[in-house]
């Protein structure tokens, strides 16, 4: 087990700035989640093996779109997704990228997910979903990175655009859990029932208080080091996907809000 490989599922929040050398190495497996390459430098150097990508499906062909462009900044390798529609969405626009179809969890784990979700009524996060994948495809030691749960006082390790506040919310920077798709205890029961299981062993890369108490501290390993360097920042969501215009989501989106309001239904 101690010579098991170590794979890296690195989600955006802030503590992805803040992993001492060593922790994370080069020669790691890098899974990186969603929006990753908004952030203004290489945390985790430039390779990607798997991008993992999801939400909403209505979303999903603009972030595909960036992605798509990011790969000139990138070594980007693979990607993969929940499967059903995020998938065919985001494959019509990834190009030849390779896709990884991720294999169905273990019947351990599949019951103890339906038993969470059946309990909190929503689905695990996208890190936690990516974490999901990294164990199913049978990585046994795993180091959690920029995975907060929201517990810091900004969302993610960057600024989000002007397309993604328009989106999602103007405070989508600072906002908090939005608990009609997620929960925090879902998520941390979720995380540390996996902590538990034998033959995996999960580690926190840096100090995340939502984490603290569940997982250790990554060990700081000799071998080849992240080089954490600048890089062009992404600044937002492409305008465009194909022949759709984001600026038409948004306006779709006004509608359903407007439309809400006058129900008295109007989402935060």
């Amino acid at each position: 087990m101690t010579d098991a490989p170590v794979t890296v599922v690195a989600g955006s929040g802030p503590s992805l700035a803040a992993i001492d050398p060593g922790r994370v190495l080069a020669s790691d497996r890098i899974i990186r989640v969603n929006n990753f390459f908004f952030e203004d430098r290489f945390h985790l150097g430039r390779r990607v093996d798997l991008a993992y990508v999801s939400g909403d499906p209505r979303v999903v062909p603009f972030l595909c779109a960036t992605l798509k462009k990011a790969r000139a900044q990138y070594d980007l390798r693979e990607w993969s997704a929940p499967g059903g529609r995020v998938a065919r969405i985001a494959g019509r626009h990834l190009g030849r990228l390779p896709y990884r179809p991720g294999p169905p969890p273990d019947a351990e784990t599949a019951a103890e997910i339906a038993r969470l979700t059946d309990r909190y009524g929503v689905k695990p996060s996208s890190g936690v979903q990516a974490l999901l994948l990294a164990q199913a495809m049978g990585a046994r030691r795993i180091i959690l990175a920029g995975i907060d749960l929201y517990s810091a006082e900004n969302r993610y390790v960057y600024t989000p655009g002007r397309h993604q506040r328009d989106l999602l919310g103007d405070d989508l920077g600072n906002r908090a859990w939005d608990l009609r798709l997620h929960h925090p205890d879902f998520d941390r029961a979720l995380i540390g029932w996996l902590a538990n299981r034998p033959g995996l062993t999960l580690w926190r890369a840096a100090d995340v208080p939502a984490l603290n108490g569940l997982l250790d501290l990554a060990p700081e390993r000799d071998g080849p080091r992240i080089v954490v360097e600048p890089k062009e920042r992404i600044e937002d969501w492409a305008g465009w996907a194909g022949l759709y215009p984001i600026r038409l989501l948004k306006i779709l989106r006004r509608l359903r809000r407007w439309q809400r309001g006058l129900t008295g239904d109007l989402p935060r």
